[in-house]
């Protein structure tokens, strides 16, 4: 047997969960999270301390540097051998995280997708190259990256994989999967989506998988308030020494994440200026990094809703009480997954969510404002 636990974003409470989970039944986490697999990046990826981890083996933490790159592929390799391990030694594999395709594939199965070679890249490449000279053309005048970043998404979306450019727009300035993408479509005709997983194919282990949720403004408030925290916490310092690595925010993997691309974006504007250093930037950054998780979050609630297999749980109780739902559960042969209606929005709900407003904590303390700012001349070398 096989548990799965996920959830929206950050500040649900999976973590708390797995936890426990992992206490009662013996088992380890296999962590699904595509930033804490990088070594240095603890505080922006949310990631659990060694101390806090109450003697629990946690598996694809802290094993890549920022500087390589981290796919679906990769994760499904590293976590099926994990999960090997693990059974073999007599224990129950917990996989946590958020990132949808990981999870999809590590339960249904890697699909197969035509090979990546020298002459299929050099196709992508003038394909793009092509695209963008007759955007420039068009509007007379050389594009910005992030004119050349839509016009690539359009150029999926024109091969008839709408669904791929639309995933493409979470992931700004990531030409790894931008080109992949493309390679698959020239080689296949097919969007990626014709070419997915038979999820209605016998599984080869008894996956039981729980999607972990709480009511959607309590979720976002959750949310805006721990990105606060993270800002406070040591983001600004983890995203300065990226830039000290030689990473710029659209570089890697790990640059791109939401909340490192963000604050390595204000620090290179800062150290280019030195006038930028103001609280007006540094809390435009803050909503910024609160802003783009709340869209992850909305679209990783919509990808969940249609994965049949999570069972959705109601995150906003004890962990203790969340496992003990989970257990019972296991007294059914055949786990049973979303009803189809899961996660659905009340009219009151929706009523919320159009009048909702960020709202600042910390960061309407002025004495935080402050030592963060002194925090950022630090960084950039001005006293």
């Amino acid at each position: 047997m096989i548990f799965v636990m996920t959830s929206p974003n950050i500040a649900v409470g999976k973590t708390n969960a797995a936890l426990a989970l992992a206490e009662r039944i013996d088992g380890e986490i296999i962590s699904a999270d595509s930033v804490q697999v990088y070594a240095g990046l603890d505080v922006g990826s949310d990631k659990i301390s060694p101390s806090e981890r109450r003697g629990i083996p946690h598996h694809l933490l802290d094993i890549l540097s920022p500087h390589e790159e981290f796919s679906a592929g990769d994760f499904y390799t590293l976590a099926r051998a994990a999960t090997a391990d693990i059974l073999q030694r007599g224990k129950v594999p917990i996989v946590a995280g958020g990132t949808g395709f990981y999870l999809r594939w590590f339960v249904h199965g890697k699909p197969q997708t035509p090979v990546s070679t020298a002459q299929t890249a050099k196709e992508v490449e003038a394909l793009l190259d092509q695209a963008w000279k007759d955007e420039s053309d068009r509007l007379c005048r050389p594009l910005s990256a992030e004119e050349r970043w839509e016009v690539g998404i359009a150029k999926v979306a024109t091969l008839g994989d709408t669904t791929s450019a639309e995933r493409l727009r979470e992931v700004p300035g990531n030409y790894y999967r931008l080109n992949r993408v493309l390679e698959i479509l020239l080689a296949t005709g097919r969007p990626l989506a014709e070419l997915d997983l038979d999820v209605g194919a016998p599984l080869d282990y008894d996956f039981r998988c729980f999607f972990l949720n709480r009511p959607r403004v309590e979720l976002y408030r959750r949310i805006d308030a721990r990105c606060e925290e993270m800002v406070v916490g040591g983001l600004l310092q983890e995203a300065a020494w990226l830039l000290d690595q030689g990473l710029g925010p659209d570089d890697k993997c790990a640059a791109r994440a939401i909340g490192y691309r963000q604050a390595m974006d204000f620090l290179q504007l800062c150290r280019a200026d030195a006038a930028h250093v103001t609280s007006d930037n540094l809390v435009q950054m803050v909503r910024d990094i609160q802003r783009a998780s709340r869209n992850l979050c909305h679209r990783q609630l919509s990808w969940f809703r249609d994965e049949p297999l999570f069972q959705w749980v109601d995150a906003a109780r004890q962990p203790s009480d969340i496992v003990d739902d989970i257990i019972a559960s296991l007294a059914d042969d055949t786990h049973k997954g979303s009803s189809g209606e899961d996660g659905r929005l009340s009219k009151q709900e929706e009523r919320e969510l159009k009048s909702y407003i960020t709202k600042l904590h910390l960061f309407e303390r002025e004495d935080i404002v402050q030592e963060s700012l002194s925090t950022v001349r630090k960084l950039i070398g001005v006293c």
